[in-house]
């Protein structure tokens, strides 16, 4: 994974949450100066390796992502790189030609490699669940259903209470529920095909009115 490429997930991962630089300046610590830097994706501005791997550490936290992997991509891919500028010239043309043929075989397999750890991250990463309404936990509401509305993202499948809701492309979702009066417990589940699940729960207290005629629906 080069630098280019981590900034663009940088970017989804960002736009997933609904968040813009200077929010996620807040959320992360890292200033927005930094953070604009890290993800230009411009290599020759980028932080020297300590403070890059301070920064990675704040942003998978607050973006839900394994800082220690992607900082491990990121220093092999800089290192591979700074390995090809220093590498002496072959002593005759042999060894030149052994040498290319090596470079590029060796080059192939890397760029195999990160592109199976991100379809590994696709397949049994974690899902990211976002409850756009009821924003709160415990809301009051006089009638005796609520639409529960949201996104998702990373998951192959989204219930309520073990009812499967369809999501659309864009992950956005939407279900109406039905309440009982009092405190009801909903679980909204988002799971990725290996198993890996994310679960969200919000609590709605449904308080009927007294205005209500028995049989009428609020």
């Amino acid at each position: 994974m080069d630098h280019s490429e981590f900034a663009n997930f940088l970017n989804e991962r960002m736009r997933e949450r609904g968040l813009n630089m200077r929010r996620l300046s807040e959320v992360s610590g890292v200033s927005v100066k930094h953070l604009e830097t890290i993800f230009s994706g411009d290599e020759n501005r980028m932080p020297s390796y300590p403070y890059l791997k301070g920064y990675l550490l704040k942003l998978g936290e607050a973006l839900d992502f394994n800082s220690d992997e992607a900082w491990e991509h990121m220093k092999k891919f800089s290192e591979s790189k700074s390995a090809g500028k220093t590498d002496e010239l072959p002593k005759n043309r042999f060894s030149q030609k052994t040498s290319s043929k090596y470079f590029v075989i060796g080059a192939v397999i890397f760029l195999l490699f990160v592109y199976g750890i991100f379809r590994f991250y696709n397949i049994s990463g974690t899902p990211v669940v976002v409850v756009l309404y009821p924003q709160e936990n415990m809301a009051v509401v006089a009638e005796n259903s609520v639409s529960l509305a949201g996104r998702v993202s990373n998951s192959d499948e989204l219930k309520i209470n073990g009812e499967l809701v369809q999501s659309q492309t864009n992950g956005d979702w939407e279900k109406i529920v039905m309440l009982q009066p009092g405190i009801n417990t909903l679980e909204i589940t988002a799971k990725k095909f290996l198993g890996r699940e994310t679960k969200v729960i919000r609590q709605v207290n449904y308080q009927p009115s007294t205005n209500t005629v028995p049989g009428t629906v609020q």
